[in-house]
């Protein structure tokens, strides 16, 4: 099991504050291979409309925008996920303790994919 400094523990908590950023990881951890933001958006969009609670964007170009600009940067910061030049190449890192916190937060979420962790 990997263990966190305070620091990166906050920095976790924060970054998965947003319910589109845990659907990123949720997403990419389930994938084999990387995955544009055009279907990472559209897949987004799907999932605000069967799971109460989750922030309703207007449209799929609304989402993509969002994660262009401030969801995948500051998850790629992170080091959670790499991002291809054009966005058409987004891959899960090594997620650095990340995992136990994706299998909690995934079923409360109403992620149907089972998250497991790597102890």
């Amino acid at each position: 099991m990997t263990t966190m400094n305070t620091s990166r523990l906050n920095e976790t908590f924060d970054l998965l504050t947003h319910p589109h950023r845990r659907y990123v990881l949720y997403h990419l951890k389930n994938k084999t291979g990387d995955v544009g933001i055009e279907p990472l958006a559209a897949a987004i969009a799907d999932s605000d409309e069967v799971h109460p609670g989750m922030e309703r964007a207007t449209s799929i170009d609304e989402i993509k925008t969002k994660l262009y600009h401030t969801h995948l940067p500051k998850l790629a910061e992170a080091g959670f996920i790499t991002v291809g030049p054009t966005m058409d190449s987004i891959v899960l890192a090594a997620p650095d303790g990340l995992d136990r916190f994706l299998a909690e937060s995934a079923p409360i979420d109403g992620y149907e994919d089972t998250i497991t962790t790597a102890d």
